[in-house]
């Protein structure tokens, strides 16, 4: 599986990922895995710099926020080495309407997903751009997508819309 490695700091109640998420529609399962550090939260005596260790949190969620619908949530998933990872779905990158910047925060919870904690919203944290190109893969013909002067027909040749 393809994935990337982010490293979100908690400052202020603020988050900072060191580099946005960058995908493309019609990407489909990546796994991101988020570090979260410098958190201004104490959850022991020691002095811990990677949150998901030092509160032992077992599982995360990772909230999207989108313009124009509801929350995505993922799927509680477990936390690995320090790391909680989300798998980008083809489904939640897949239309033109997916195209743009979102803000997401990310829930952690305990080992058995009695306690929950929400960090600090990343803003601009993902982002989704059109490809150079696309290959048309449907069999059938797709909603609001279009190109001026063309239209597909259910053979999928192109032809001219209007002389």
């Amino acid at each position: 599986m393809i994935f990337t490695e982010k490293k979100i700091t908690i400052n202020n109640n603020e988050c900072k990922i060191d580099s946005p998420v960058v995908l493309y529609r019609g990407d489909y399962n990546v796994e991101v895995r988020f570090t979260i550090v410098s958190s201004p939260y104490k959850y022991s005596n020691k002095q811990e710099t990677n949150i998901i260790e030092s509160t032992e949190a077992s599982y995360g969620q990772l909230v999207i926020q989108t313009p124009d619908t509801t929350p995505i949530f993922s799927e509680v998933t477990a936390t690995k080495k320090g790391a909680i990872t989300f798998t980008i779905t083809a489904e939640m990158i897949d239309e033109i309407t997916e195209v743009g910047n979102y803000t997401f925060q990310i829930r952690l919870l305990d080992e058995n997903k009695g306690s929950r904690a929400t960090i600090p919203e990343v803003v601009d944290g993902i982002e989704i751009r059109e490809p150079i190109a696309t290959e048309d893969v449907s069999t059938t013909n797709e909603v609001n997508v279009a190109t001026v002067g063309y239209a597909i027909t259910t053979s999928a040749t192109p032809e001219d819309a209007f002389d």
